[in-house]
């Protein structure tokens, strides 16, 4: 998952979208990213504009974390 920087709206007010592929450059470094957002659609962007959230898997190193 991640945010799609716009300039124009507040970070809070960001869309989310799903990372669909990453696509290299010439010189072997990510460049692009292909997101769908919730709706459906695809959209490309360059991955400068591309936020990465975190999300939890439900990985037990979470609960063992919590629990202690």
């Amino acid at each position: 998952m991640a945010l799609l920087q716009e300039e124009v709206r507040p970070r809070h007010m960001w869309k989310r979208a799903r990372i669909e592929q990453l696509i290299q450059g010439r010189d072997g470094k990510i460049r692009t990213a292909v997101l769908r957002t919730p709706d459906g659609t695809k959209i490309t962007r360059p991955i400068q504009l591309v936020i990465p959230l975190e999300v939890d898997q439900g990985g037990e190193d979470v609960e063992e974390y919590l629990s202690s």
